[in-house]
């Protein structure tokens, strides 16, 4: 029994040895290595491509709301500018720290895109409004008139949003006296969901004339759904001023330190622990609002 272990331990060193002097340990090591440095380096590339989607998505974000601006890129610069100089000013009040002001001074300059935010979801609350509006006067008068072509014609200075309908007469009129296809280049010059359901419901109706009731029933449902967004933004101007009587209060609460509790509001501002807490707690409030801001996000942009 002993010899047959002595021969089997001969056995185990003899292929050992012939396994590391033909080097096939040595290529199992590298492939084995290269097999981990590949792992690690496709979660690292996953890992950056999924920040890196991340960030592209906030500056293309940042981007359209820049493009999209109602105020003039002059004016907005120079906004943005008074912001910063402002932030600085109010965290030196406030903190009476270099690093905290400079810390709101940068995070000041996100104001003008908030303000920016705002006038671009009302602009559009009312575009879709007057859209919604023209909509209705045309499907209700298609109902009496049986001709789309009419209905435009005999109602195009009454609309409030006019501009695309009159691009649809003229071509109509004088170029194509197709409707269905005027409609679908209709449909092309306004991006909206309803409104291409609109679209479909009159080019149907141009083969079956029963059917231009359902015109009326699309329009009927987008003016439910703006209806729904007009109590949703009621309700939430309503958060929005509880929200920043808040912000106010926690901004003043380092000032009632430094009135009352000097040591205290020294501390808080120039030890590292609380230097910490206060940046924490101003990108807790940036996190915040555009986080609100997407939860109010339109129903229809």
């Amino acid at each position: 029994m002993s010899v047959n272990i002595v021969y089997f331990v001969v056995f185990v060193l003899m292929s050992m040895a012939i396994f590391l002097c033909l080097d096939f340990g040595k290529d199992m090591r590298i492939s084995a290595i290269a097999s981990k440095t590949k792992k690690r380096k496709q979660q690292r590339f996953k890992a950056q491509s999924k920040l890196k989607r991340k960030l592209l998505a906030a500056v293309d974000q940042q981007k359209a709301i820049v493009t999209s601006n109602p105020i003039p890129g002059p004016i907005f610069i120079i906004f943005t500018g008074v912001c910063c100089v402002g932030g600085f000013a109010a965290g030196k009040v406030v903190f009476h720290s270099t690093f905290l002001s400079v810390i709101v001074a940068v995070l000041s300059t996100l104001i003008p895109l908030i303000v920016v935010s705002f006038k671009e979801q009302k602009s559009k609350s009312k575009y879709l409004n007057r859209l919604c509006s023209s909509m209705m006067v045309l499907s209700n008068s298609y109902l009496v008139t049986e001709d789309f072509l009419t209905s435009v014609k005999e109602n195009l200075a009454i609309l409030e949003y006019p501009e695309p309908f009159r691009d649809f007469l003229a071509y109509a009129t004088m170029m194509d006296s197709d409707i269905s296809s005027a409609l679908r280049r209709l449909e092309n010059q306004v991006n909206n969901p309803y409104f291409s359901q609109w679209i479909d419901a009159l080019v149907l109706a141009q083969d079956d004339r029963s059917l231009r009731y359902v015109a009326v029933s699309v329009v009927d449902s987008m003016h439910d759904v703006l209806a729904a967004q007009e109590e949703s933004d009621a309700v939430m101007y309503a958060v929005w001023r509880e929200y920043l009587l808040t912000i106010v209060l926690i901004f003043s609460v380092p000032l009632v330190f430094k009135v009352l509790m000097a040591e205290a509001y020294v501390t808080m501002t120039t030890s590292f622990a609380g230097q910490s807490l206060m940046v924490l707690l101003l990108i807790a409030i940036v996190y915040s609002v555009f986080k609100a801001l997407k939860i109010n996000k339109p129903l229809m942009m």
